[in-house]
């Protein structure tokens, strides 16, 4: 569309606010589609000419009516503002409704690109902004605009700018001096001006968190530009990250899982460390070193990323907030998957071992199977010790446990083997029959290990048949009482279990629950444009999905109880002793 016909229809609606507001939106759309840039010129004519008052316009401008399309003028006024002819106080009074409006929607991001670029088209607005947010009784509000003023300096002006930011710093408002650490880590300054950078980052002194969470990030800022500062850089850290509060736990998770900084070893290393006593409820901490953890992995850091992993699980995290890691090592990363499961279970240490529990127990992948690193297990008491804790932790998936153990078996000595087969065969053949059963025939069929599953497949067949001699023996039966009140606990049992799974269920958001007292099908009515209702009647369908219990635990379940626990518990012969 020609730029005289977009500034005639601007004007056309120019009548109310909502009028011209609508008519930007659809010039919006239409520029989108079109690939044209003529609205941003249009207003800022129309405005620079005075025809219309934009600035004005958008102040008045209240998310809660205009809903969706306040992105739309968001993002049009961003467009806009750096070619505009407008106030300082004008364009900050404007700018700070805006964020009042967003909240907390991201989507605001772009106003400060934009104040910025505002700034820097004249020489005076950098300083009229600075001391126009200076002069405000309520500084807070207006402070984080400090950045974009002193960042649009011109390059000839850079000292001014790191005089007015060290001015900054003396502030006793403490969003105005964590504003001056940003500016610090940002400012586009040489070789001899970056001395005196340094020296306000590393002699700020600041206790206050979130001034400290921002010396630490233009810290690391400082450091990507002049990279001849690293060894002081490393060497302030030590002394600057003793005992640091959670904001700037949070700023150092975030720039190593994000930033895009090549940090050398020994400070990665250090802002690491800082992050292995993480305290369970700082989610935010949590959610970045989980990308930290895959970003590690990738690299092929596996020594750092394991040293970090196992220091958060042991202080209380949990597999199951470490979503995106955990899935990334279960579905690319076997060999080290198998490395970690190893090295856990041949320590010992319980909560590393629930952690292996908490990390399989919800895998989808029904075919994942475990091989122990034999490199870690030298002797045979390492071999049967891990076996069992394989047993002990991994009960509940017997495919996941047998994969592990037999993996042992194929290297392990004619007496270690013996001991092998009678645990895979007491309890989880026991306690699994079908689904162990079915797993061996396919190894069988592909001629993995034949000789242990013919084996144990036999041993079970014997014991079947022996069960079967005895079954129809009166004394060996219990009292239909006892099976009618076994039966009728566990009913009870599994109906609380599924209600109680139930809650939260995204069943529940998408769907009404309905509870049909006879018949088998559910009637429903379908609401046409012309208001007439026309019923409809669907048919309920069955579906049944179907696990096998471990049946040691009908059987016999106290001393599957016992060995369990044994499993679980046992510590190596010479860590016992010693």
């Amino acid at each position: 569309m020609p730029l005289e016909k977009t500034k005639a229809r601007l004007l056309a609606a120019n009548e109310t606010a909502e009028e011209l507001l609508s008519q930007v939106k659809d010039l919006y759309v239409e520029k989108i589609r079109s690939e044209e840039e003529v609205l941003k010129d249009a207003l800022s004519q129309l405005h620079n000419a005075g025809e219309i008052d934009l600035i004005k316009l958008v102040r008045g401008v209240d998310k809660s009516s205009n809903g969706h399309d306040f992105l739309t003028i968001l993002h049009v006024f961003e467009n806009v503002l750096p070619s505009l002819n407008a106030s300082i106080e004008d364009v900050l009074r404007c700018l700070l409704h805006l964020t009042q409006q967003a909240g907390r929607d991201l989507a605001i991001g772009g106003v400060y690109r934009a104040f910025q670029h505002f700034c820097s088209e004249e020489a005076h607005r950098p300083r009229d902004s600075v001391e126009f947010i200076l002069a405000q009784t309520d500084l807070s509000q207006y402070a984080h605009f400090l950045s974009s003023s002193i960042l649009a300096y011109d390059s000839d002006c850079v000292t001014d700018a790191i005089q007015t930011t060290e001015n900054l710093i003396a502030n006793k408002n403490e969003m105005v001096r964590s504003q001056a650490y940003f500016i610090l880590g940002r400012l586009d300054v040489d070789e001899a001006q970056a001395n005196v950078i340094w020296e306000l980052l590393s002699g700020s002194g600041e206790r206050e968190s979130g001034c400290c969470a921002s010396v630490m990030r233009a810290t690391i800022s400082f450091g990507d530009a002049f990279p001849s500062y690293w060894p002081r850089i490393e060497e302030f850290l030590l002394m600057f990250l003793e005992d640091p509060p959670s904001e700037v736990l949070y700023e150092i998770s975030n720039i190593v899982a994000f930033m895009r900084v090549e940090l050398p070893e020994g400070v990665l290393r250090l802002l690491l460390k800082q992050l292995t006593n993480v305290s369970t409820e700082h989610k935010g901490i949590i959610d970045n070193i989980d990308h930290i953890l895959v970003n590690l992995v990738e690299k092929g850091d596996f020594p750092q990323a394991l040293k970090l992993l196992e220091s958060i699980l042991t202080a209380g995290v949990k597999f199951p907030q470490l979503d995106y890691f955990s899935s990334e090592l279960l579905s690319n990363h076997q060999k080290l998957l198998n490395h970690i499961v190893t090295k856990w279970f041949l320590s010992g240490d319980s909560s590393l071992c629930h952690s292996i529990t908490d990390l399989l127990h919800d895998c989808t992948n029904e075919h994942i199977e475990l091989k122990a690193e034999m490199a870690l297990l030298g002797d045979e008491v390492k071999q049967i010790f891990v076996s069992h804790k394989a047993v002990g932790w991994l009960f509940t998936r017997p495919v996941v446990a047998a994969s592990f153990i037999l993996s042992i078996y194929e290297t392990a000595s004619r007496s270690t083997r013996k001991e092998l087969e009678q645990i895979l065969y007491d309890p989880l053949l026991l306690s699994y029959p079908r689904e162990l059963k079915q797993f061996f025939k396919s190894c069988i069929d592909i001629g993995v290990q034949e000789h242990p599953h013919e084996l144990l497949l036999g041993k079970l067949q014997a014991y079947h048949s022996d069960v079967y001699k005895v079954s129809g023996l009166k004394e060996l039966m219990a009292p239909r009482e006892n099976i009618s009140a076994y039966w009728k606990e566990s009913n009870k049992n599994m109906q609380a279990a599924y209600e109680d799974a139930s809650k939260g269920s995204i069943i529940d958001l998408i769907a009404t629950r309905q509870t049909l007292l006879y018949g088998n099908s559910s009637i429903y009515y379908i609401h046409r444009g012309d208001g007439e209702q026309v019923r409809q009647e669907m048919k309920m369908q069955s579906f049944s999905h179907s696990t096998e219990m471990p049946r040691l635990n009908v059987l016999d379940p106290e001393s599957l109880d016992y060995i369990l626990r044994v499993y679980r518990c046992e510590r190596m012969k010479n860590e016992v002793n010693s």
